[in-house]
């Protein structure tokens, strides 16, 4: 049996098993730790292994979505990624279980292979996608589909005029006000979105007073739209 059989063999044994073989191997491992009390190094191996082809099964099924994406557009030739954008990208990619998410790694790294896609692929857009969650993504995408029915977006320079409340926020995803507090705080920390600061009412001099609001109101930055566009559009 070549080597290319064999991968592809272990890929289907692996997808067969799921979830559920690599909980059966991690309970029998601290089983026979706790019965020998020491490490049974070769189901350590077992553990290792199947890991290793749950993350090869994972690159497969990325590999044929950004095949699909890139031939959704026509693309036949694709241009080369650097070592430092391209080793973490499929290393990261790789290692995401969460359904939503998985899509978005495809989708950056189709916008990285497409010679077409014109803006920059960051290196910090994967440190970005690997601390996000699905809720946080989808409240990405309403705010960015909101600026764009709009038409805000010709100026992005004008980005921190468009606010977006907490009320409007939490009632469009259904979550709670503490879940999306952690949220904000976590998208601010990323710099994809940003407190806004509202100037109005009565002047002191020539400056008129301004309202820091926190996580009450809101913005997507600039780097949030490039985000978005790069994985989530």
């Amino acid at each position: 049996m070549s080597d290319t059989e064999e991968v592809s063999k272990a890929i289907q044994e692996v997808a067969r098993l799921g979830d559920k073989g690599l909980d059966t191997a991690q309970k029998a491992g601290s089983f026979f730790a706790k019965v020998f009390k020491s490490p049974i190094e070769e189901l350590s191996n077992i553990i290792h292994d199947k890991l290793r082809f749950v993350r090869w099964k994972r690159l497969v099924e990325m590999s044929d979505e950004v095949n699909v994406i890139l031939d959704s557009r026509g693309v036949t030739e694709t241009r080369a990624l650097p070592p430092k954008l391209a080793i973490p990208l499929l290393e990261d990619g790789s290692l995401e279980d969460d359904d939503e998410l998985k899509s978005l790694w495809s989708k950056l790294l189709a916008n990285a292979l497409d010679p077409n896609f014109t803006d920059d692929i960051r290196y910090g857009f994967i440190e970005m996608l690997k601390n996000v969650t699905g809720k946080e993504v989808l409240l990405l995408k309403k705010l960015y589909e909101s600026l764009i029915a709009q038409d805000f977006l010709n100026d992005i320079s004008q980005l921190s005029t468009r606010h977006f409340d907490k009320k409007q926020i939490t009632k469009i995803l259904q979550i709670t006000p503490e879940q999306y507090l952690v949220s904000a705080h976590n998208l601010m920390r990323l710099q994809l979105i940003a407190p806004a600061v509202i100037s109005g009412g009565v002047s002191i001099g020539s400056n008129p007073l301004s309202s820091y609001k926190g996580t009450d109101v809101v913005y997507l930055t600039a780097l949030g739209v490039k985000f978005i566009e790069a994985c989530i559009k």
